[in-house]
């Protein structure tokens, strides 16, 4: 998710996997666990603690897919790199290191790909193997066929490639909908399309951590609760987090421009 490689530990977790090097930060663990701390609450501590433990390994294989979907994309075009797993999330190092936009841009759109063609995999598999009809598939809390260690396993991955992925679309930088936006303004506005991409981050961040505050603390009297029902606490310190982030980019940006500016002379003006 973030752009810059962490550094390295010796607790890391390094192995090869279809010929790239796959290096895990022991903080991808501890994340990944306490975003799924609420599946031990309401269970007794050996049960909750085995769901967190199939919900850390669907983390792990779905995000591992993600950086593989952008490292195969970018392979396909000749770069080369590896990919890390870190606190939030992956990086698929050297995968977008092309000369061309339409390129890069389909390294980005590569992850959160390969991600729904999962979902639509496993969606296959629960229909005709698992015995869950459509709506079942939808209904994780509520039906039968996800009682199992199995059906957990699978309710899990569901969430996650489906979710996750619609998350990262987003047009908010560093997310790969924010970096493929970047590419498409750039592309269309030269001059201006850095600027256009972290402004258009920076308000739609903006107006999410809103709409998340509004969903914990006043979902009654918010009218988009009804079409965007997700929300919390979290998501909107996320969110907000995304917005200062592109607010300060917008902001060094235009310092950059006016240094350069400041610096020609009359007749290049």
């Amino acid at each position: 998710m973030f752009l810059s490689e962490p550094s390295e530990t010796p607790f890391d977790l390094r192995f090869w996997l279809f010929g790239t090097h796959v290096r895990v930060s022991p903080w991808f663990w501890l994340i990944s666990a306490a975003l799924g701390y609420d599946l031990v609450m309401g269970a007794d501590t050996r049960t909750g603690m085995l769901f967190l433990a199939i919900w850390v390994a669907c983390v792990f294989v779905s995000v591992l897919l993600h950086e593989f979907g952008h490292g195969w994309m970018g392979r396909l075009f000749g770069s080369h790199g590896h990919i890390v797993l870190h606190s939030f999330g992956g990086l698929a190092v050297g995968s977008s290191d092309l000369k061309r936009g339409w390129q890069r841009f389909l390294v980005f759109f590569a992850g959160p790909l390969i991600q729904f063609v999962l979902f639509g995999v496993l969606v296959v598999y629960a229909l005709f193997f698992m015995g869950a009809d459509f709506a079942a598939i939808f209904m994780y809390h509520y039906a039968a066929v996800w009682r199992t260690l199995g059906g957990k396993a699978m309710r899990f991955l569901l969430d996650i490639n489906l979710f996750w992925p619609i998350l990262n679309l987003l047009p908010i930088w560093p997310l790969d909908g924010g970096q493929m936006t970047r590419e498409v303004l750039v592309a269309a506005a030269p001059r201006n399309g850095q600027m256009l991409a972290f402004g258009l981050s920076a308000l739609v961040a903006g107006l999410l951590a809103v709409h998340c505050l509004m969903v914990e603390y006043n979902r009654d009297a918010w009218p988009l609760t009804k079409y965007l029902p997700f929300g919390g606490l979290y998501l909107a310190i996320f969110f907000a987090l995304f917005c200062a982030q592109n607010f300060m980019a917008v902001q060094a940006e235009n310092a950059r421009r006016q240094r350069y500016s400041d610096d020609e002379f009359p007749w290049e003006r």
